[in-house]
C-alpha cells in the first residue's frame, strides 16, 4: 500500500466511519460496504496519482514526454527541437547545457573573442571601461574612443579584413539578447 493509492484511500474512509455502526475491517464481514468504499476511493486515488504526475512536470529534472518539449519551447521557442530517437535524458542535458551558457555578457564576447581569432577589438560605448575619457591617458593603454550613455545595449565589434562577417555575426548573434545592437567594424587596410 502506498500513499494516494485505491487502498489507501479506502482505509482513510473506513476511517471516519462511526466505529459502533460496522465491524471492524479486519474481520471482512461487510463485503458489500467494502465495495462502495472501494468504489469511492478509486477516482480520489486517480486524483492523487494525477496530481503526483503534475507535480513532477513542474522541473525540468522530473519531466517526461512532451512536457520536456514544452519546457524547451518556452525557454527558446523553436531553436532547440529535440532530436529524433533523442531520450528524455539527454534532452534534458542538452537543455540545461544551452540554458546555463554565457550570453549577452562581456564573458561571452570574450570567449568569442579568442575563440574566434578574427576579431580585434570589442567596445561598448557605455562602458568607462571601454571608453573612459577621450584626449586622457587610460589605465590600459588602449586606442581612444568616444562613449556614449544614449545607446545602451550596443556593442561595436572590429574584425580583421580578411574575417568573415557572416560567420563572425552568426557567433556573435548566438550570444547577444534580443534587442542588442552589435555592429561589426571591418579593419581598414592602411
Amino acid at each position: 500500500m502506498a500513499t494516494g493509492d485505491n487502498e489507501d484511500i479506502f482505509k482513510r474512509i473506513r476511517a471516519t466511519l462511526p466505529q459502533a455502526w460496522f465491524p471492524s475491517s479486519s474481520e471482512n464481514a461487510t463485503p458489500v460496504l467494502d465495495g462502495i468504499l472501494t468504489g469511492l476511493a478509486w477516482p480520489w486515488a486517480m486524483l492523487y496519482s494525477l496530481l503526483e504526475y503534475t507535480n513532477k512536470q513542474t522541473r525540468l529534472d522530473t519531466s517526461i514526454g512532451n512536457f520536456i518539449d514544452l519546457a524547451a519551447s518556452d525557454y527558446f521557442g523553436n531553436n532547440l527541437p529535440r532530436l529524433a530517437n533523442e531520450s528524455d535524458s539527454s534532452y534534458i542535458a542538452r537543455i540545461k547545457q544551452e540554458f546555463f551558457l554565457k550570453r549577452n555578457t562581456r564573458e561571452a564576447f570574450n570567449a568569442v573573442e579568442a575563440a574566434d581569432g578574427t576579431i580585434e577589438k570589442i567596445t561598448e560605448p557605455w562602458s568607462a571601461v571601454d571608453c573612459a575619457c577621450y584626449g586622457r591617458d587610460q589605465y590600459d593603454g588602449t586606442s581612444l574612443c568616444y562613449g556614449s550613455r544614449t545607446t545602451p545595449g550596443t556593442v561595436f565589434v572590429q574584425i580583421s579584413k580578411d574575417a568573415s562577417p557572416s560567420v563572425v555575426s552568426y557567433e556573435l548573434t548566438d550570444i547577444k539578447a534580443e534587442g542588442t545592437g552589435v555592429m561589426l567594424v571591418v579593419e581598414s587596410s592602411s
